[in-house]
């Protein structure tokens, strides 16, 4: 790609003439199917994020990233991760990036994260279902953050792998207010894609667990439908 594109996006600013960025995502749509072109795109726009390019030339990067984003970018990406103002763009491109690295960069950086990136990191491992983050979430549920706790849930409910299930089993008498509701609503879901998945009799368990009378209304009634929706024969 032309390095005078390239310059033209580092100084790209909101409200300015997009004619640069236009013509990169033209080269783009004429590179697709042509591998060396897109990589060659690819490692263009990632000099782009090691520059001191403006936050709107970077977030139109991360935009191109999702789209041809490969394990050449994750470094790249990892190190915005932890930043208050890179955080959102960076994952916006590794949520849509296949394959482990990009887990591997979103799990190595949930630690070292504080505040609102780091409950943007537990968002997308949730977003991408990513099973090797079931022990780290679970490990948040007791955080004295509720928004991090819940959103911990949350995302073990979109993993519902087993050792999320069993996370969520005992964080659910161990919560209180907004994150019991939100582990409560996890396990739901945990249930309803084991019975997506076949395996009716663990997702009734399930069910008949958040069938007591102690569970919220909302919580039993949707328990019982999907008992009744597990349990009918088609």
């Amino acid at each position: 790609m032309e390095q005078q594109l390239l310059d033209k996006v580092k100084t790209y600013d909101w409200g300015q003439s997009r004619v640069a960025l236009t013509e990169i995502t033209e080269n783009m749509k004429k590179a697709h199917g042509n591998k060396a072109e897109t990589e060659g795109i690819e490692k263009g726009l990632l000099g782009v994020l090691d520059s001191d390019a403006k936050q709107a030339g970077k977030q139109f990067v991360c935009r191109q990233l999702s789209i041809i984003g490969t394990d050449q970018s994750v470094p790249t990406l990892a190190k915005m991760l932890t930043g208050e103002e890179t955080s959102d763009m960076a994952r916006y491109a590794l949520e849509r990036i296949p394959g482990a690295a990009a887990d591997a960069a979103l799990l190595d950086a949930l630690p070292k994260a504080k505040g609102k990136p780091q409950i943007g990191i537990v968002n997308s491992l949730g977003q991408r279902k990513c099973r090797k983050a079931s022990g780290a979430l679970a490990g948040l549920l007791g955080s004295s953050d509720e928004t991090l706790a819940a959103a911990a849930a949350a995302a073990l409910g979109q993993i519902a792998d087993a050792e999320a299930c069993a996370a969520l089993a005992k964080a659910k008498g161990t919560t209180k207010g907004k994150v019991q509701m939100r582990v409560l609503d996890a396990y739901l879901r945990c249930a309803d894609q084991l019975a997506a998945e076949g395996k009716k009799a663990q997702a009734v368990a399930i069910y008949k667990e958040l069938q007591g009378q102690d569970m919220p209304k909302p919580i039993r009634t949707a328990a019982l439908r999907g008992v009744i929706g597990s349990t009918t024969t088609k």
